[in-house]
């Protein structure tokens, strides 16, 4: 059974991988010239291995179940970052505690369960009786990691499993989480083709036919795992049916950006919030157990990277985060910015639970249409906008192609 592959980030390479595994002939067509789609890692300053950066996605968390198999399978360990992703220092609002931020999280996670369909999390915090300061932290926080205003949000973004507030473990892939996607795709060899954007998909009874710049590339089946906004242009013929379309259309595309800059003198591990700037940042250790010498920060929502002038480069956003952090010392000249809304091959940062989204969208977004199949961390539920939930999506669009081609022998 020859299976096509689309996209050569964690997902797709998960899937073509365990489609191997299965016996399976593998195609895997990727438009960049680079494997790892949102997962991107690279020397701040090159040739300083400390100085690795995750351009895209970054904390493995401690219920990262499949990513743990698949380091274990890979032979790839964990860095311990030696700061928690979950806590930060709030600053530049009104003075409040972490304390008081977890309490008002807890508060909200627990009133938001029992908020009705189309409750917004803006809603839900609203009703928060405590104070005022830690409400703004804890919006500030939400809106900066899910990369979409409370308003829009839905409230069920509070029961999220990385919204936990209190002090946990947070880690790295060792030398950078872009090693699992080029490990992955060293094991596929010769399948992995680069630079090879797909254009249209046909597909009928007897197979799908993927149109590229170099030719048709046919298979048995296919694998889409492309990101939402990526999906939404991607001509399909037939189409599919307009449930899956009108799904597609309502998923959230959430808007985040990320900012890195070298420190010229040793730093501790820390997290610290600008809770009206909408972004964080944070200094953290790398393999050598050392904290790099880096400066690193988050930020999300349209309004927020409009505020941190993104679109002009760097330098406002890293003047913003300098200030911030008065007790570092951080070269804003040679700050690195990394944008994704603006990027043709991801036209997002990752899929966002917004009020648009109707019940049941999530099993639509993972269904299968005939040979053509999806993956992607918005097809994975729960685990949506996560290297987890991509990987998990991955196996899950594997195991699916397997299970067809076992009813058909």
């Amino acid at each position: 059974m020859r299976v096509v592959v689309v996209g050569a980030g964690f997902a797709g390479l998960m899937a073509a991988w365990r489609l191997t595994q299965g016996g399976c002939e593998v195609v895997v067509l990727e438009a960049r010239d680079r494997v790892g789609g949102r997962v991107w890692s690279q020397e701040l300053i090159p040739g300083d291995p400390r100085t690795v950066i995750e351009r895209g996605a970054e904390f493995v968390l401690d219920d990262y179940d499949v990513l743990g198999g698949l380091l274990a399978e890979l032979g790839l360990e964990l860095a311990g970052t030696m700061m928690s992703y979950y806590q930060r220092e709030p600053r530049d609002g009104a003075p409040v505690s972490a304390a008081a931020v977890s309490e008002c999280a807890a508060w909200v996670a627990a009133a938001a369960a029992a908020a009705p369909p189309g409750t917004s999390l803006a809603e839900v915090a609203a009703r928060w009786a405590g104070a005022p300061a830690a409400v703004a932290a804890y919006l500030s926080r939400m809106e900066t990691t899910e990369g979409v205003s409370a308003g829009q949000l839905s409230a069920a973004v509070a029961r999220d499993a990385t919204a936990g507030f209190g002090a946990r473990p947070s880690w790295r892939v060792a030398g950078g989480n872009q090693q699992v996607a080029t490990v992955l795709a060293g094991r596929l060899g010769p399948a992995v083709r680069l630079a090879s954007p797909v254009r249209a998909v046909q597909h009928d009874h007897r197979g799908v036919h993927l149109a590229t710049a170099a030719g048709t590339v046919t298979g048995d089946a296919a694998v889409i795992a492309v990101p939402m906004a990526v999906l939404r242009w991607l001509p399909i013929v037939p189409a599919l049916p307009g449930r899956q379309r009108a799904a597609w259309q309502r998923s959230g595309l959430a808007h985040n950006a990320k900012l890195h800059m070298p420190l010229n003198r040793p730093a501790p591990a820390s997290a610290v919030q600008s809770v009206p700037g909408r972004f964080w940042t944070w200094t953290a250790a790398d393999t050598t157990g050392q904290v790099q010498p880096v400066l690193h920060a988050f930020a999300g929502t349209e309004h927020g990277l409009s505020a941190l002038a993104v679109a002009d480069g760097p330098a406002t956003w890293a003047a913003l985060a300098a200030a911030l952090r008065p007790e570092l010392d951080a070269d804003q000249a040679r700050a690195v910015l990394t944008t994704w809304n603006d990027d043709p091959w991801a036209g997002e940062s990752y899929s966002a639970d917004t009020l648009n989204a109707a019940p049941g969208d999530p099993d639509i977004l993972a269904a299968p249409a005939g040979r053509i199949h999806f993956a992607g961390e918005h097809t994975a539920g729960h685990w949506a906008g996560l290297m987890e939930g991509a990987l998990r999506s991955g196996q899950h669009a594997a195991d699916e192609v397997l299970a067809g081609r076992r009813r058909v022998c």
